[in-house]
């Protein structure tokens, strides 16, 4: 709504004969709705998309959000809730990270806690129900390597 009202009084500064005015204001204006228009379509978008944002299913975690996208089970070292702060840490295993990634992974840990973070600031969920499911399904994916060979149990 801000952005409207600040291109529409700058719409109106364009007819005040003044060039230097007149200059700023189609700035202003062209500014206003460019920012005004991408915020209004990602708000639409947001609110018209009824799929969940971040599942937790037997294929893994995924952040449908566009930040982590999908971690398979059999790649995930460590799960937590934490509830405190609205998010699910993800520590992924060694044997998953290439060798570049491991010194940006130590510090991904040491700065927030996890490899991947996946914040639920915002978002409908149930903790309880959550925290069991990530923990059913980090279980599972833990026999899944252990039955393949991956890591000895």
């Amino acid at each position: 709504m801000l952005m409207l009202a600040i291109c529409i009084y700058s719409v109106v500064l364009l007819f005040t004969g003044n060039r230097l005015v007149t200059f700023l204001a189609g700035l202003s204006a062209f500014g206003a709705f460019c920012v005004g228009g991408t915020l209004g379509k990602t708000v639409l978008e947001a609110l018209c998309d009824l799929q969940p944002a971040v599942i937790v299913d037997s294929h893994g975690l995924n952040d449908r959000r566009g930040g982590t996208g999908l971690v398979p089970w059999h790649e995930i070292e460590r799960v937590k809730l934490d509830l405190d702060e609205q998010r699910i840490l993800v520590d992924v295993a060694d044997h998953a990270a290439p060798d570049r990634r491991r010194g940006i992974s130590k510090t991904r840990r040491l700065l927030c806690g996890g490899d991947y973070t996946v914040a639920l600031a915002g978002l409908s969920y149930h903790p309880q129900e959550l925290e069991r499911a990530l923990a059913w399904h980090h279980r599972q994916g833990a026999n899944r390597r252990a039955a393949h060979g991956k890591i000895g149990v």
